[in-house]
């Protein structure tokens, strides 16, 4: 397999593998996999826009995440994220309406100039606040991705459907 192709399939098999640890458990209970899309600040790569997809794995504080961010640096530069984390959400009794997590994960970044592309594998460290709605949840977090492509990330965003993370 191609060096450059390898951080790639591994995080897709991680996917895989978070999606079928949770998938048995989501597919019986209403609200368990939201989907959204989301805005990024990182501080060396610029603005971005992405996608997340998020796993409630049931019966535990714990969640699957999923995401694709296109960041668009100055210059000639395309850069690439692709995220699997894992987090553990917090449950405030007083305040139902706001949920707390941290966790980490695997972050892939592809970078290109100029037709050639590298990759590059790191961890993702970070946490935020989910503001749960009957069918759509904004979030706001904050990551630090720890690679040879570091960078401090600060996302926002809307989650769609009913989360069931409350």
């Amino acid at each position: 397999m191609n060096t450059m192709a390898r951080p790639f399939a591994v995080l897709t098999a991680l996917l895989v593998g978070l999606v079928l640890l949770a998938g048995p458990s989501a597919q019986h209970a209403e609200g368990q996999v939201a989907l959204g899309l989301q805005g990024n600040w990182g501080s060396e790569a610029d603005f971005g826009a992405g996608g997340r997809a998020l796993i409630n794995i049931q019966n535990t504080n714990f969640e699957a995440l999923g995401s694709v961010d296109m960041f668009f640096p100055d210059g000639d530069v395309d850069w690439l994220d692709l995220n699997a984390n894992l987090f553990y959400h917090f449950h405030l009794p007083d305040s139902p309406s706001v949920v707390p997590y941290i966790g980490g994960g695997l972050n892939v970044t592809r970078l290109s100039v100029d037709g050639s592309s590298t990759n590059e594998t790191g961890l993702n460290l970070g946490g935020g606040i989910r503001f749960p709605g009957a069918s759509v949840t904004p979030f706001i977090e904050a990551r630090g991705v720890i690679s040879d492509a570091d960078q401090f990330v600060v996302t926002g965003g809307i989650l769609f459907g009913p989360t069931g993370f409350r």
